[in-house]
């Protein structure tokens, strides 16, 4: 069989590569780092509520690219899990195809995004207009500026001179990081889409 370019070759017979028994601390880095990420953003989303219960808040108009963009992070983790299964079952091949296209479609959310904040500029709605355009930007980048971070972690994943096992364990460790930024981004993309000031309002006490 020919070589995969850029790719260390299979294990003989293409064997599953064995997984370790103990958490590596790669793994538990890896929790940490979600851990205080979660907890930066969910203060963050604390102070979305408490802001937006005051009375100068101007909520967006609805956003529906948001919802092609959600889409595509979907897509791209889901790929990428695909990715990481088949590098630990030894198909290597499989698992780079399916590498390659789930940071093409992360790097489809990354450009969406800006697409997103290109369009409500040009509407009108700038990130000093309004405390909600300020909060909008605010939140959406950040998630934005830690998925790239995600995609500089996939490509290292390009590097040849890594061993398959490695490879497999990486993969599986961005995967991870991956699903963790979907479900964080589907939190705030609830949070803009669903939370009005009356609920806010309601949440915070000060409602009529």
């Amino acid at each position: 069989m020919k070589p995969v370019p850029s790719w260390p070759p299979m294990p003989p017979g293409g064997a599953p590569v064995a997984q370790p028994r103990r958490r590596s601390a790669s793994q538990v880095a890896l929790w940490w780092l979600m851990g205080v990420i979660g907890m930066l953003f969910g203060l963050m989303l604390v102070a979305y509520v408490m802001r937006m219960s005051l009375g100068d808040w101007r909520p967006l108009p609805p956003v529906n690219a948001l919802w092609v963009n959600t889409g595509l992070l979907a897509a791209a983790c889901i790929v990428m899990q695909s990715s990481a299964s088949q590098a630990r079952h030894g198909e290597l091949r499989r698992s780079r195809r399916e590498w390659g296209a789930s940071g093409v479609l992360a790097l489809g959310f990354v450009v969406g995004q800006v697409w997103v904040w290109h369009d409500l500029t040009m509407r009108r709605y700038g990130v000093s207009g309004n405390p909600a355009n300020s909060f909008f930007y605010l939140l959406t980048g950040l998630h934005a500026l830690h998925l790239l971070g995600g995609m500089a972690a996939w490509a290292l994943l390009a590097s040849h001179r890594m061993s398959h096992a490695a490879r497999a364990r990486r993969l599986s460790l961005t995967a991870q990081y991956w699903h963790f930024l979907f479900v964080l981004w589907v939190v705030l993309f609830a949070a803009i889409v669903n939370l009005t000031p009356e609920i806010a309002q309601r949440l915070c006490g000060t409602g009529a």
